[in-house]
């Protein structure tokens, strides 16, 4: 206690006794003294609490002082930048004036202290910012097996962090905020990516539970999962769409503006990895030329979820915050993608082998049928974006050419292409005989629109007519124009020759046989007229006359409808649209009367009439050529006078009767009654002039 007490205050107490207790008496005042020197303490201590407050508000004066003793540093600062910055003395430092003043040395430390309180408190926010989104991804990561709501908490909050941090101001040029932007917008990505492969997963899992892809069969315990893990996807999705603004403002891509609803996608997404397993792989089952193998399986896959998606899909999707629709509709619409995918892996073996395109196409549109007419789908169609694909179509239509082509010239140059394919008595007089090249020709053409007609697009339809169908009619034209052109040259090789009769007589002379050759042409273009005009009067043809009726109108003018074949190949998308447009109904009632076959119908009519006139020719030279020698005779006219008194028929006429008699008989063989009832007056005709008017 001794060391406590300095030799200072040993004089100072000797000093207070000496003065106060200088007598025994004097020990009596000890009470009053320590209530005095208590009232001194008291009074001190209450002087102390005003110098405490003194202090503080000093100490706040000081600070607000130092706060605007920092605000004019930077507003000095500025200056001295500008000040400095527009002189060229180098030796001036960077925070000195040129007066050399001391003030600037303290405005440089004050801008370093500041300065160092900014990267500190950047530090921290950034350290702060950075526990708190791995806080975030480690609740996302806890939560991801066991609570979908955790899970859904945390992708929120990882938004929202992007959110804030993608909207700072701060942040360009800042390299820490910079990367820690990058950080969250992993984060996002990673929640986002292992939240829907958990999701859709065990959603695929109850599905195979359930079933599928056979006759689905739903345990209960089952479609409580499912829609558990149903529900977790649609929530996921709902919030990626709430968020879709700051997700694009921040460069973040977790799925398109379109993208279909989650729970959906990857319910149709289980039916693209079996179709890619058993038909895109080198499996047995992958053939691009079997499409009704694929097709069929993509139709029972949708047959068998189709109740599901009815009793128990569309009450779960209703009851999500995504927008409404119908869930049976767009599951059967994300199906359409996984048949474009199959058809665009097998696209180099359709256009190496364009006659598949025509069976692709078949079944495509009979699969789109079922689904528009069971399914009530109306969604887009295949068939039209497979058929856009302009090396698809060509190259069908190149195949669809050769292959018209190749048939036809086979047949034509068989000897007996012109040979009757039936019996008279099979067919009636007045119905046009088949030959074997007017057969096939007809047979090519309805074949070849049979299969066209499944092609949506009534432009490319009239491109298959143009390009496959009539080469074979124009074919067949030229060929028997060239028969007749040779014929006509050699016509007098079997014209009768009067004086000595070589040509024979009866239905077996050669003459006879001219006459067959020449009734197999007319019945050969006769059967082929005929089918023409059943061809325009048929709704494919006529839906194809009606769309070049509205293209000539569209193009105003003297367009006729009939020259539509000199333009075809210079229509592009333009005429498309007009040509497509089946909504449109034409009035002109000139156009109406005509159709697509029109001047192939007048073609085929005006060389079936060639062909009458060729041989009403020859018949009526022959039949003059004979009637020469009763012409000559000086007494034809005298009755039962001299060597012909007994004969009823002068001997000139007795040769030819009869076989005018076998003419009518092989004309009514030959042709339908208006083409031999042609040929007879013309003969007649032919014999009046001959006898009467010469």
């Amino acid at each position: 206690m001794a060391a406590l007490v300095n030799s200072e205050s040993r004089r100072a107490i000797r000093q207070f006794l000496g003065d106060n207790f200088t007598s025994l008496d004097s020990l009596e005042l000890v009470d009053d003294l320590l209530k005095e020197e208590e009232r001194t303490h008291a009074q001190l201590e209450q002087e102390a609490a005003v110098a405490s407050k003194t202090t503080q508000s000093l100490v706040a004066e000081a600070s607000s002082v130092a706060d605007s003793v920092h605000s004019k540093a930077m507003h000095l600062i500025d200056v001295h930048s500008k000040v400095v910055g527009s002189t060229a003395d180098e030796s001036v430092s960077a925070w000195e004036f040129r007066d050399g003043t001391a003030v600037m040395e303290l405005v440089s430390k004050l801008a370093a202290e500041l300065q160092t309180y900014r990267r500190l408190r950047q530090a921290k926010e950034y350290i702060d910012e950075f526990i708190e989104i791995e806080k975030v991804a480690e609740q996302a990561a806890q939560s991801m097996e066991k609570s979908p709501q955790g899970v859904l908490s945390a992708y929120s909050a990882s938004i929202a962090l992007l959110s804030k941090h993608s909207s700072d101001s701060e942040i360009t040029g800042n390299i820490s905020a910079q990367n820690l932007l990058e950080y969250i917008k992993h984060t996002v990505s990673n929640i986002w990516t292992n939240a829907e492969t958990t999701a859709a997963n065990a959603q695929s899992e109850c599905l195979r539970k359930m079933g599928w892809p056979g006759k689905i069969d739903p345990p209960v315990s089952v479609l409580g999962e499912f829609g558990a893990n149903f529900s977790m996807l649609a929530s996921l999705d709902h919030i990626t769409r709430d968020a879709s603004k700051v997700l694009r403002q921040s460069g973040v891509q977790l799925q398109s503006e379109d993208a279909p609803p989650l729970p959906l996608k990857h319910m149709a997404r289980a039916v693209d990895i079996r179709m890619r397993y058993h038909f895109e792989s080198a499996r047995g089952t992958s053939r691009a030329d079997r499409p009704e193998w694929w097709l069929s399986q993509v139709m029972n896959m949708v047959r068998s979820l189709v109740p599901l998606l009815e009793l128990h899909v569309q009450s779960l999707y209703d009851r999500s915050a995504l927008p409404p629709l119908d869930v049976r509709n767009e599951f059967i619409r994300l199906i359409q993608p996984i048949i474009q995918h199959k058809l665009a892996h097998d696209r180099s073996d359709y256009i190496s082998n364009g006659l598949v395109i025509a069976h692709v196409s078949r079944e495509l549109s009979e699969f789109e049928h079922t689904l528009q007419g069971v399914y009530f789908f109306d969604g887009p169609s295949v068939l039209d974006a497979f058929l856009a694909d302009s090396d698809i179509f060509s190259a069908w239509v190149n195949a669809e050419r050769k292959s018209a082509i190749d048939s036809y010239m086979e047949t034509i140059a068989d000897p007996g292409a012109f040979k009757q394919l039936y019996e008279d008595e099979v067919l009636d007089r007045d119905d046009p005989k088949p030959t074997r090249i007017a057969q096939n020709v007809v047979m090519l053409i309805s074949d070849i629109a049979e299969r066209y007609a499944v092609v949506p697009s009534c432009m490319q339809q009239l491109q298959f007519l143009s390009t496959t169908q009539f080469p074979v009619v124009i074919a067949l034209v030229e060929d028997v124009e060239g028969e007749i052109d040779e014929f006509s040259r050699i016509s007098l090789a079997f014209i009768r020759d009067a004086s000595s009769n070589v040509s024979g007589s009866g239905a077996n002379s050669p003459f006879a046989a001219q006459l067959r050759r020449l009734a197999s042409w007319y019945q050969t273009v006769w059967y082929v007229e005929e089918a023409a005009r059943d061809w325009n009067d048929s709704a494919i043809y006529v839906d194809m006359w009606a769309a070049v009726c509205r293209h000539a109108r569209a193009l105003g003018g003297d367009a006729d409808p009939r020259d539509w074949r000199d333009e075809c190949d210079d229509w592009g998308e333009k005429d498309r649209k007009v040509l497509d447009d089946c909504a449109t109904l034409e009035t002109n009632e000139e156009w109406l009367d005509g159709g697509i076959w029109e001047r192939t119908i007048k073609t085929l009519g005006e060389l079936k009439q060639r062909i009458l006139e060729l041989m009403s020719r020859a018949i009526n030279k022959d039949t003059v050529g004979q009637l020469r020698a009763y012409r000559k005779k000086a007494n034809w006219a005298s009755e039962g006078v001299g060597a012909d008194a007994d004969v009823e028929v002068s001997i000139e006429l007795s040769g030819l009767l009869p076989e005018l008699s076998q003419l009518v008989s092989v004309l009514s063989e030959l042709l339908p009654f208006s083409g031999s009832a042609y040929l007879l007056r013309s003969l007649a005709a032919e014999l009046d002039m001959f006898l009467v008017d010469r």
